[in-house]
């Protein structure tokens, strides 16, 4: 819907200058090629009569935050009329600024609240020739139109508006290429209440952001369908608009033709368009890029909900859906036992889809024999006596109801199922009083319900996992976040790719916290969007790239590596540009052979890091080796930069030779400054000093740090230029065994995190007060986070973070129902304490001579310890104060001068002092000195041997330099008089 038309900028001066000695050059603007993303909000109509109004639209492709802009007339003035209550602007969005308040103005043209309005402009109001000039937030101009119908600049707006002729004229400032409006014209004009002609609130460059709005949705029908209401007061061609549905991937597309009138509504369907619980729809422009509107919500089937009032209010239940039509106004259920009727007691609102299975069993142990658990995340109780009950086969029927039938708020209640549960695989399914309005349903195969129980993790709109404990009427916190028994069959749709399981699952390390962000976790992949030639669908390392946070890396120990973008619904896809669509294979130096890759870090440089356990084509062989791979790469195989093999240096630990360990070496992989290292005092345990950098010529400005699987440590290593590499340390992670390592550049901290075989358990590291990394924290795995084999970890810069949280996303080198990738969040601030080596107290600054007395005139050596280095200090001597040099503490903190006492001091006791030179009044240190008198006359000079420099004792008067350069001038004078006199003599002359 969008043009990308490149417009001129709207100049507020003319062309600059920049001198460069006598000479002006005009200096002329560039524009980079392949530009993110960015706002462009431009005047796109105006009239000065009647209600009087501007409009201006975003025709940019990211939103634009209008705080601090403003609106001015001829007057040209930023700051007269501020917009900062528009707020946000979507791309393609329109709003206003009136003279009419918002209010009148909306009634005048028959605009909905959606539309924004800046009311009540009585600063700066409009005439036949005057100009609208926009300002952002720094007071520049950003557009600017100038217009006058008496002079032919323009056309005469009074009764009707004007809207530019086409694109190109956008931001050029010719009001004369504007065209004046007529009821039903290209640009869509209609008439007001009053008889004025225009559009305002939507231009054809823009999109209808705020009149084209979702309406209606049903997820549980044959098929689903979801219902747009045009709420411009004109028809709105809505040909090749899209529509997604997030969980399954789905898109609609409009066909071509398909025109909603003012006030009416469509109806989008297809067979092929399925919605799921917990699912979101999303509307788009044909560019299917600049979102219109969109809908999520729980865990719970839409039957139908609808917007009341139409278009502009809130998603509510409808009592029957209103397919086709527009909403009623209410909503009216009438039977008295039906949750959601307002006059019930026990009536949450509207809110009854509050209840969900949560738990259930197929075991015959009593008292929970074929039991099934409901959960209420409402705020209010809920008497479920009225509902029903079947199972996979029979009709819906009473409750069970031994405990009651009330399911307390933010609780549970425990019912028995009114059929027999089977252990090979049934189903749950909860009715409404009706008995076919479905509440929720649970299903699992072979004995998934039992030993243990099929319960939701997080509770409520959790996944479904096995859990081995059960924890009937309670949170299923506890038994989440223990033992977890592969499904016998994944759960969710079939999908052709090949499925992987868990392949164990050991203890969570003893100590955890919760997790520190939200405890659920959905699906951010398409279903088999990871599967290659070699294997299924699965995904090892992961690294979201640190110069573009919407792009994120992911790797395939069967050598194969994707770049992800994230779409707007919050998929991670492979992306489509470059030749990346497939993904790319991966192959060692020689051109060959399948990496084990593991784990994927980018480098500083740009360049892709990933770490290698084996050979897959000699799979019984360790190969411990870090590749380095050029991204931008053509064609379909990155072919590595360079390879650095560290089996050998690891062989303390690992077998380097046979199959034992060829499955136990390295995972992730994670680059970590150099500048954090040194600051915090980091210790090299090769050298067992503080790090240097300087040691490690080649290595770059940071180390790699590696995780090896098998005694779940990270190895730190300066990797070099020349392919040669140092182990600077061996890091103990508290993890016995390890999947993944992120440097968070955020937190100033390193993860370490383990997959099922920790229960996904992870660490935070820090450097401690000895210069050594230490366990920070201990966390759990979300409780709504599978326990599967989620080896790659990736966080997002706290660049992206909303309302105090950020995604963190887990990769499961398997795959359940054909996905790969979970998306959770994390808090932007762990409340972290101090970190690194405790600097040593700080010791008194002394002062001190190499001789107690002195000759006036004679040398002395000066020494001064204590100083903070890197900070010039004087020496000056007492009683008439002469400053006898100046210097620069060293790295040790020590400053040494050797200067001469000027002859003409009087001899007898004197004080050497030491002061900062930023602050000579205050002194830091002194010592006594004796002058005794002097012998004969000593030039004065000073001398330093410290990293400062010097200056001259004493001043004897005017400055050498300029009698230097005369001197020199009357010594080539006379040179030059010599010569002549010399030729002369000659006969030369």
């Amino acid at each position: 819907m969008l043009k990308t038309a490149s417009r001129p900028l709207a100049l507020s001066a003319g062309a600059a200058l920049v001198l460069a000695g006598l000479v002006a050059f005009p200096v002329t603007a560039s524009v980079a090629s392949a530009a993110p993303a960015a706002a462009d909000v431009r005047i796109t109509e105006w009239e000065y009569n009647g209600s009087e109004f501007v409009e201006f639209t975003n025709l940019g492709t990211a939103s634009a935050d209008l705080t601090g802009w403003s609106f001015s007339d001829s007057a040209a003035h930023a700051g007269d009329v501020s917009l900062s209550s528009v707020g946000t602007v979507a791309p393609g969005e329109s709003f206003i600024v009136s003279e009419a308040s918002a209010a009148a103005f909306r009634t005048e043209w028959k605009l909905p609240d959606t539309i924004k309005v800046v009311g009540g402009n009585s600063t700066n109001n409009l005439s036949r020739s005057d100009a609208v000039n926009l300002y952002d937030s720094t007071s520049t101009l950003v557009d600017t139109l100038t217009y006058s119908d008496q002079a032919s600049n323009g056309p005469r707006t009074d009764t009707a508006s004007a809207w530019p002729s086409i694109e190109a004229v956008i931001g050029t400032n010719t009001a004369a290429s504007w065209t004046r409006s007529t009821e039903s014209d290209a640009e869509g004009s209609w008439k007001s209440v009053s008889g004025y002609i225009g559009s305002p609130g939507v231009s054809q460059y823009g999109a209808p952001v705020g009149l084209l709005r979702i309406n209606e949705i049903e997820t549980d029908g044959s098929p689903d369908w979801a219902e747009l209401v045009n709420l411009a007061p004109r028809a709105l061609d809505v040909s090749g608009y899209v529509l997604t549905g997030r969980a399954n991937a789905v898109t609609l597309t409009i066909p071509s033709g398909t025109v909603i009138p003012a006030g009416g509504v469509y109806t989008a369907e297809s067979s092929t368009f399925k919605l799921k619980k917990g699912d979101k729809l999303s509307l788009f422009a044909p560019d299917a890029a600049t979102l219109l509107d969109s809908y999520e919500w729980g865990d719970f089937h839409l039957d139908t909900y609808g917007r009341v009032p139409n278009g502009t209010g809130e998603f509510v239940p409808q009592a029957a859906a209103s397919k086709g039509a527009l909403n009623p106004d209410t909503t009216t259920p009438t039977d008295p036992t039906d949750p959601t009727d307002p006059t019930d007691p026990t009536d949450p609102g509207t809110g009854w889809q509050s209840i969900t299975i949560n738990e259930v069993t197929s075991a015959n142990d009593n008292p929970y024999h074929d039991a099934y658990e409901l959960a209420n995340s409402g705020d209010t109780d809920v008497d479920v006596a009225a509902w029903k009950q079947a199972d996979s086969a029979s009709n819906p029927a009473a409750l069970n109801a031994p405990n009651g039938t009330v399911v307390p708020a933010h609780g549970y209640l425990v019912l028995l199922s009114n059929q027999g549960l089977s252990s090979g695989g049934d189903s749950v399914k909860l009715y409404l009083p009706d008995g076919s309005t479905i509440v929720d349903t649970a299903s699992w195969g072979a004995n998934d319900a039992q030993p243990g129980t099929w319960s939701r993790c997080a509770d409520a709109t959790g996944t479904w996992v096995h859990t081995a404990a059960s924890s009937w009427g309670v949170s299923n916190a506890t038994a989440c976040a223990g033992e977890i028994i592969p499904p016998s069959t994944p759960t969710g749709p079939t999908v052709p790719c090949q499925t992987e399981l868990p392949s164990g699952s050991g203890a969570a390390l003893a100590g955890g916290l919760a997790w520190p962000g939200g405890q659920s976790a959905i699906n951010s992949d398409n279903p088999c969007q990871f599967v290659t030639s070699l294997s299924g669908q699965d995904v090892s390392g992961l690294d979201i790239d640190p110069s573009a946070p919407d792009v994120m890396w992911a790797v395939k120990n069967k050598s194969h590596v994707y770049r992800l973008v994230k779409t707007e619904a919050g998929l991670w896809v492979p992306d489509t540009a470059n030749g990346w669509t497939a993904g790319k294979d991966l192959v060692f130096p020689s051109g060959s052979g399948q990496p084990d890759a593991e784990g994927i870090t980018v480098g500083p440089d740009g360049f892709l890091y990933i770490t290698t356990e084996r050979d897959n084509s000699a799979s019984g062989v360790p190969l411990d080796s870090v590749l380095r791979f050029d991204p931008s790469e053509t064609g379909t195989t990155l072919h590595p930069t360079n390879q650095w093999i560290l089996t050998a240096d690891l062989s303390d630990v690992i077998s380097t030779v046979g199959s034992a360990d060829s499955n136990l070496g390295f995972e992730g992989i994670t680059w970590v400054p150099d500048s954090y290292l040194t600051t915090n005092g980091f210790v090299d345990q090769s050298t067992g000093a503080t790090y240097d950098p300087a040691d490690y010529p080649g290595h770059g400005e940071g180390l790699y740090f590696t995780a090896l699987e098998k005694n779940g440590h990270l190895y730190a290593y300066a990797l070099k230029a020349d392919g040669s590499f140092s182990r600077i340390a061996s890091i103990d992670t508290g993890l016995p065994l390890i999947a993944d390592t992120q440097w968070d550049p955020d937190a100033q901290r390193i993860w370490a995190v383990a997959d099922n075989s920790v229960a996904g358990s992870s660490t935070l590291l820090k450097i401690d007060s000895e210069g050594a990394f230490a366990v920070d924290r201990i966390y759990d795995r979300p409780t709504g986070l599978p326990n599967y084999n989620n080896e790659g970890f990736a966080l997002a810069p706290n660049s992206t973070c909303a309302d105090g949280v950020k995604e963190v996303i887990r990769s499961d080198d398997g795959n359940n129902g054909g996905h790969s990738l979970w998306s959770g969040t994390i808090a932007c601030d762990l409340e972290l304490g101090p970190q690194g080596v405790t600097p040593p107290a700080s010791a008194q600054p002394t002062v001190s001579t190499n001789l107690p007395s002195v000759k006036a005139g004679d040398p002395i050596t000066v020494t001064a310890t204590g100083l903070t280095a890197g900070t010039v200090y004087s020496i000056v001597l007492h009683s008439d104060p002469v400053t006898l040099g100046s210097g620069t503490a060293d790295s040790s903190g020590t400053l040494t001068l050797t200067a001469v006492i000027p002859a003409g001091i009087t001899p007898g006791a004197h004080t050497l002092t030491l002061v900062s030179a930023a602050d000579p009044s205050v002194v830091i240190a002194s010592v006594a000195l004796t002058v005794t008198a002097a012998t004969t006359v000593t030039p004065v000079t000073t001398t330093t041997t410290s990293t400062g420099t010097t200056s001259a004792l004493a001043s004897t008067g005017a400055e050498p330099a300029p009698w230097l350069a005369i001197g020199s001038l009357i010594v080539l004078l006379g040179a030059g008089l010599v010569l002549m006199r010399v030729r002369m003599r000659r006969g030369d002359v």
